[in-house]
């Protein structure tokens, strides 16, 4: 796209729109990777390779090598493969780039956890929403009450539409599928690496850097896609300023007070992180709000592919 030498990464957006396309279906039809699938996903690839490079309080210089390791050998690998498929068949590169950025964005799975711990709540089984909300938190879960089990699932969907969705669509318009890929491993050695305790701040620090930067503009303009679900949804836009503008600065994380403050603002809740961060100035939300959450993320998932696919079209 930017650099005719470097065309096999983008050559047309064409293709990435079509790409994108069959990538988004696949991830509707199949958000549960198990078997081969499992085993050759960058994702799961890049955490083994990290955790076995990793030593626990190693250096920022092993944390920096650990980075360029990882992240060249699956980069090195995909690229290698996306310039001999375009020189073989289009088709075939089409493919292959339908299943780069199949494994680099991802919301189906994330989706289907967020509605499953609301429907456990409902059901008044709290034990069985702690057990899925661990899944998408770091947090320890097991104190939480219903509200706290509510919040946990509601931020991190929330944070993870940023991670998982605007980040890697960001990146794939501008760079191709490689730029989509590239982002998703750096977000997942900043969850192997990226942790604050004295075992992982030196080693871990490259990775968490990395993942802020990569994150920092698609943070961002998450808040106004939020803004623009808000409105089709029936929420507070003005709400959702009000708060992004009073609490997005409340978490550790550079990035995820956006879209959570975004969210608490215009579902008029709270979210709370006790002993951390509390967001907004409404109640802690009920499993109702999670069904609500889930509706605007929704909505901003499809205001989103709307501008990607016309950004593409218009290309």
């Amino acid at each position: 796209m930017f650099y005719p030498f470097l065309d096999f990464l983008y050559p047309s957006p064409l293709y990435v729109l079509i790409s994108f396309v069959i990538a988004a279906l696949l991830d509707l039809a199949y958000p549960y990777h198990s078997g081969i699938l499992l085993k050759i996903h960058p994702v799961h690839t890049s955490y083994l390779l990290s955790q076995r490079l990793y030593k626990p309080y190693s250096s920022k210089l092993r944390g920096i090598v650990i980075w360029i390791i990882v992240t060249m050998l699956h980069i090195t690998l995909y690229t290698s493969l996306l310039y001999i498929f375009i020189r073989i068949s289009p088709i075939l590169w089409i493919l292959l780039s339908s299943y780069i950025i199949k494994t680099s964005f991802s919301y189906k799975l994330l989706r289907d956890i967020v509605k499953s711990i609301a429907d456990s709540i409902k059901e008044g089984n709290v034990e069985k929403a702690k057990v899925l909300v661990k899944n998408i938190v770091r947090r320890n879960v097991k104190y939480l009450d219903q509200r706290h089990v509510s919040s946990a699932a509601i931020e991190s969907l929330s944070e993870s539409f940023v991670d998982s969705v605007v980040s890697p669509i960001f990146y794939l318009f501008f760079f191709g599928p490689i730029g989509a890929l590239t982002q998703r491993i750096a977000n997942t050695l900043d969850g192997s690496l990226g942790f604050k305790d004295e075992e992982h701040k030196e080693a871990g620090a490259a990775s968490a850097y990395i993942d802020t930067a990569l994150n920092y503009i698609p943070a961002r303009i998450s808040i106004l896609i939020i803004a623009a679900s808000s409105l089709a949804t029936g929420n507070s836009t003005k709400n959702l300023f009000v708060i992004w503008k009073k609490y997005r600065r409340k978490t550790e994380s550079k990035n995820a007070g956006n879209p959570m403050a975004s969210t608490a603002g215009s579902l008029m809740i709270s979210l709370e992180k006790e002993g951390e961060y509390k967001l907004g100035e409404g109640p802690l939300p009920e499993h109702t709000d999670i069904y609500r959450a889930l509706a605007l993320i929704d909505v901003s998932y499809l205001v989103l592919t709307i501008i990607f696919v016309a950004a593409l079209i218009i290309l």
